[in-house]
C-alpha cells in the first residue's frame, strides 16, 4: 500500500477511522503488508530512471516495516487522537466487505471490490533488489501517515 494523499487504500483507512468508532472487520485486517510512503516511491522512481541495471527489471518496493491493516488503522486513529475498537469476524466475504466499504467510505463500489480482493493477500516485498540500486532512508508508516494526514 502506498501511504499518501490520493492512495485508495490509505484514504479508505482514514475514512474508516473517521466514521466508525467500532469496526466489525473481516479477517483481512490481520493480513500483513509492507506500506511505503508516497515520497519513498517517488525517490525510488527518480533513482531507477535511466539506471542501466534497472532496465527490464521487475523490482519490489516496500517500507521499512511489515505490519497488519489492523495496526495501520490503530496508528491512524492514535495520530488523530482517537481510539477504535476492531472486532474481527470470519464471515464477511470479499463481496460483502466491498459493499460495506462503499457504504461507509468514499470509495466507489468499482474500486472497493478489487481493493478488498487485494487486501486478502499479504503484500510484502519478496526481495530488496531495489535497495542495491537506490539507497534511501525509508519512511516509517507512522511518519508517512502523519505527513499524509496533515499535508
Amino acid at each position: 500500500m502506498v501511504v499518501g494523499r490520493g492512495s485508495a487504500g490509505f484514504e479508505t483507512i482514514v475514512a474508516l477511522v473517521n466514521r466508525l468508532p467500532v469496526m466489525i472487520a473481516p479477517r483481512w485486517v490481520s493480513t500483513e503488508t509492507q506500506p511505503i510512503a508516497l515520497a519513498d516511491i517517488a525517490r525510488y522512481l527518480e533513482g531507477v530512471a535511466g539506471h542501466e541495471a534497472a532496465i527490464g527489471q521487475s523490482l519490489d518496493v516496500g517500507g521499512p516495516e511489515v505490519i497488519t491493516y489492523r495496526e495501520m488503522i490503530e496508528t491512524v486513529a492514535r495520530l488523530q487522537g482517537k481510539r477504535r475498537l476492531i472486532v474481527e469476524v470470519p464471515v464477511l466475504t470479499p463481496r460483502l466487505s466491498s459493499y460495506w466499504l462503499h457504504l461507509v467510505t468514499p470509495v466507489r463500489a468499482g474500486v472497493a471490490m478489487p481493493l478488498v480482493e487485494g487486501l486478502r493477500n499479504p503484500t510484502v516485498a519478496r526481495n530488496d533488489d531495489i535497495r542495491k540500486l537506490v539507497s534511501i532512508d525509508l519512511t516509517s508508516f507512522e511518519d508517512a501517515a502523519r505527513a499524509a494526514l496533515w499535508s
